[in-house]
């Protein structure tokens, strides 16, 4: 948005006693969280592997391996931080 655009913009709001439209995030807020966006779909891409082979030892042997705890573990920690950057993204678009 053009400086007169936004000034434009906060004087209407101003006028009708509402809040003025919020500004774009900057392409380095942006760059950022596609980083974590990426990092996150990879971390979901490993764990997804991880449990692969944890449904095939459980399906060899009947018992699900001492490490598939620590997957999950991982898998919900991973979802919180997606989580996280979902709710940054919805806050910056409100």
């Amino acid at each position: 948005m053009t400086p007169t655009g936004f000034l434009a913009e906060a004087g209407l709001a101003a006028a009708r006693g509402t809040a003025p439209a919020a500004l774009p995030p900057s392409r380095e807020a942006l760059a950022e969280l596609q980083s974590e966006l990426f990092a996150a779909r990879a971390s979901l891409g490993r764990i997804g592997t991880n449990l692969n082979q944890a449904i095939a030892a459980l399906n060899t042997t009947g018992e699900a391996p001492a490490w598939l705890a620590h997957v999950v573990q991982l898998c919900e920690r991973r979802m919180d931080a997606l989580d996280e950057v979902i709710s940054r993204i919805d806050r910056s678009l409100r």
